[in-house]
């Protein structure tokens, strides 16, 4: 019994569609296709590779939930914060800051830990107290030269959320 083309290609169809609607994952050898290796480690380790830092912020003075990255993007070097970044949404005047120190808040008092002149960098205003965002360092910051990122309320003086900085 001989197949033809066609026929050999509507079942083929009928099963890939049928197995998408019912959320089954077919190998490639069962229609035929050669195996290929899946890309999503390729794809992780190139992200990794452009990534020059990240980490996830800790809480200060306020509860926060998120992380950040420093990537390259379009010749300009970017630090993003995720897309589940919070902090506190009822401080005014929030700024994202660097510190040249991995311990920023050790030399500080809870429950405001507040910041001493000339011992932060300040990078841009918070946009949103949640959600991803995206700020440009300028070149004038020497990113080899900071070890942590905050969350600073300059009104206050109070650090709302710090993070490490890991390559």
């Amino acid at each position: 019994m001989t197949r033809s083309p066609r026929t050999v290609l509507t079942g083929a169809l009928t099963l890939v569609a049928a197995a998408a609607f019912s959320g089954t994952v077919l190998p490639a050898r069962s229609l035929g296709l050669p195996q290929v290796a899946p890309i999503t480690p390729v794809l992780g380790s190139v992200a990794q590779a452009m990534a020059k830092a990240s980490g996830s912020f800790r809480k200060a003075e306020a509860p926060v939930s998120g992380g950040f990255s420093i990537s390259e993007q379009g010749g300009r070097t970017v630090l993003t914060l995720s897309g589940d970044f919070k902090t506190n949404d009822m401080a005014p005047d929030l700024w994202v800051a660097f510190s040249p120190s991995a311990t920023p808040l050790a030399m500080s008092k809870a429950p405001a830990f507040p910041l001493k002149p000339g011992s932060y960098t300040l990078l841009s205003k918070l946009k949103s107290s949640k959600g991803g965002q995206s700020y440009v360092i300028p070149a004038s910051i020497d990113l080899k030269a900071q070890k942590s990122v905050l969350i600073w309320c300059q009104k206050f003086n109070a650090t709302m959320a710090w993070a490490p900085l890991k390559p």
